[in-house]
């Protein structure tokens, strides 16, 4: 579980508070989790994250910096209840986190990989020549 709320943005529709039953949210222009009009905000701009007990910040990719409390960052850093993030135009403040039982993407696509290779399943196949194309 992830609860912040957003204090700035020119954005007026995200101006509240957010709380995500996930162990990772993605945000930016055009984010998954949370979308954000804020023209100075890549697609995907920040991830956060709770792998353990702890809270990480992940910039993505071609992201220069982002401030925690005023302090510029350039990579993953840890965050606690209380911080405030900016990024973009938009800052945002860390209300609570705490880790979920439900699985990331990640967790779920490394289980049925495993599984499918536990069964000898003849997906495999089309598993590993789709992953040759990607190379």
């Amino acid at each position: 579980m992830i609860h912040f709320e957003i204090t700035q943005s020119p954005d007026l529709n995200v101006l509240t508070s957010f709380k995500f039953q996930k162990n990772e949210i993605y945000l930016g222009r055009r984010a998954h989790d949370l979308s954000i009009a804020d023209f100075t905000l890549k697609n995907i701009h920040l991830l956060l994250e709770v792998p353990e007990s702890e809270l990480l910040i992940h910039p993505q990719k071609d992201v220069d910096h982002y401030l925690i409390n005023g302090k510029r960052a350039t990579s993953i850093r840890k965050l606690k209840v209380g911080d405030t993030v900016s990024f973009g135009q938009s800052i945002l403040k860390i209300i609570a986190f705490e880790r979920t039982s439900f699985p990331s993407k990640k967790e779920l696509l490394d289980k049925k990989l495993a599984d499918l290779i536990a069964e000898g399943s003849p997906r495999l196949q089309v598993i590993e020549s789709i992953t040759k194309q990607m190379k």
